[in-house]
C-alpha cells in the first residue's frame, strides 16, 4: 500500500479529509511511530518479515552494515559457516565477528549477512512511496495512528506499545505456515 493511500485512508476515519484537526505532518509523526513500534516488535519476533540478506565485502577486516540495518539474524563466511559473535574483549579472527556502530569486523573477505531491516518512514514530501509491511498490516497501522493521534502518546505509554505488539504477533504467528500441505500419518 502506498503511503498516500494510507493518508487518505486516516483522514477518511479521523473525518478530516480536508486537514483541518491534523496536519499531514502529525499524520506522518504517528504513522512513524506506530510503524516503529511495529518494527520493534517485529524484529524482536521469529517472523520472517523484514529479513533480508546482503552481501558484505570486507577491506581491512572492516565492512560497511546495509542502509536499514536493525539487527543481525545470522552470519556466514565464504565457505557457508556461522560465525558466532564476539564480545570487544577477545580479537577477531576468520570464525568470528563483531558489530561496532554501522560497521562489522571480521578476518573474512565477504561475509553474508541474514538480518531484519528498518521500515521506510513516512515522508509527506513523498507519500507515493510503498510501505515495506504487507497490506495486512494496514488496518493495524490505521488503528493505532488513530489512537495515538487522539490521545497522543509517550514513549513510556507501556500499553499501546504492549496492544501493538501483540496484533502484530497476532498478524505474523504461524503465516509461514500457511502454505504447508500437510499429509495425513496414514495413507489409504
Amino acid at each position: 500500500m502506498l503511503f498516500s493511500k494510507l493518508f487518505l485512508s486516516l483522514r477518511y476515519v479521523l473525518k478530516d479529509m480536508d486537514g483541518t484537526v491534523y496536519s499531514d505532518y502529525q499524520l506522518e509523526e504517528s504513522v512513524n511511530t506506530v510503524q516503529s513500534i511495529i518494527a520493534n516488535a517485529l524484529s524482536t519476533s521469529n517472523s520472517e518479515l523484514l529479513t533480508e540478506t546482503a552481501t558484505i565485502t570486507l577491506t581491512n577486516g572492516v565492512g560497511n552494515l546495509p542502509a536499514g540495518f536493525q539487527s543481525v539474524v545470522s552470519v556466514f563466511n565464504a565457505r557457508n559457516e556461522s560465525l558466532p559473535y564476539l564480545t570487544k574483549s577477545k580479537p577477531i579472527d576468520e570464525y568470528s565477528y563483531r558489530i561496532r556502530g554501522s560497521k562489522i569486523y571480521s578476518n573474512n573477505g565477504t561475509l553474508t549477512l541474514d538480518y531484519k531491516k528498518s521500515l521506510t518512514n513516512a515522508d509527506i514530501s513523498n507519500l507515493n512511496v510503498a510501505m515495506d509491511l504487507p497490506d495486512y498490516f494496514a488496518d493495524t497501522i490505521k488503528k493505532y495512528t488513530v489512537m495515538v493521534l487522539q490521545n497522543g502518546m509517550s514513549s513510556a505509554d507501556a500499553s499501546i506499545i504492549q496492544m501493538i505488539a501483540d496484533d502484530v504477533y497476532k498478524l505474523t504467528s504461524g503465516r509461514e505456515y500457511s502454505g504447508i500441505e500437510i499429509t495425513p500419518a496414514f495413507s489409504f
